[in-house]
């Protein structure tokens, strides 16, 4: 089995003041996700829903400098991730459907664990 990180990237700003009943409405739609991995035999083994964007701290290159929010000037950011393990990646992408449908972006990354699972070892 592989360990894959389904990053959710979209305008975080826009969604912490979206009203309470559209993000119910959200809501269910992960809630049917992760029913959904269950059903196929994929495992969530991590995630998050992070704060808006403007409350991170960030770190440019070779700095010292600690500034206020994202490191990136884009109107996309990084809202949230899961991860899942499995050993159907085209399966996944499947599933992911469902949260792309929400208007946020999905991208999905294979996670580098070091232990050997993956097949790769971490530098």
């Amino acid at each position: 089995m592989t360990d894959y990180i389904v990053l959710l990237l979209g305008d975080t700003e826009a969604w912490w003041d979206t009203p309470e009943e559209d993000k119910k409405a959200t809501y269910a739609v992960h809630g049917h996700f992760t029913e959904e991995l269950e059903r196929r035999g994929h495992t969530i083994v991590g995630g998050a829903e992070l704060p808006r964007a403007s409350e991170a701290k960030s770190l440019a290159p070779h700095s010292d400098t600690v500034t206020d929010g994202p490191w990136t000037e884009t109107a996309e950011q990084l809202g949230g991730y899961y991860e899942v393990r499995t050993d159907d990646l085209d399966d996944l992408m499947d599933v992911c459907k469902i949260l792309s449908a929400t208007g946020d972006a999905v991208e999905v990354h294979r996670k580098i664990t070091g232990d050997g699972s993956s097949g790769e070892v971490a530098s």
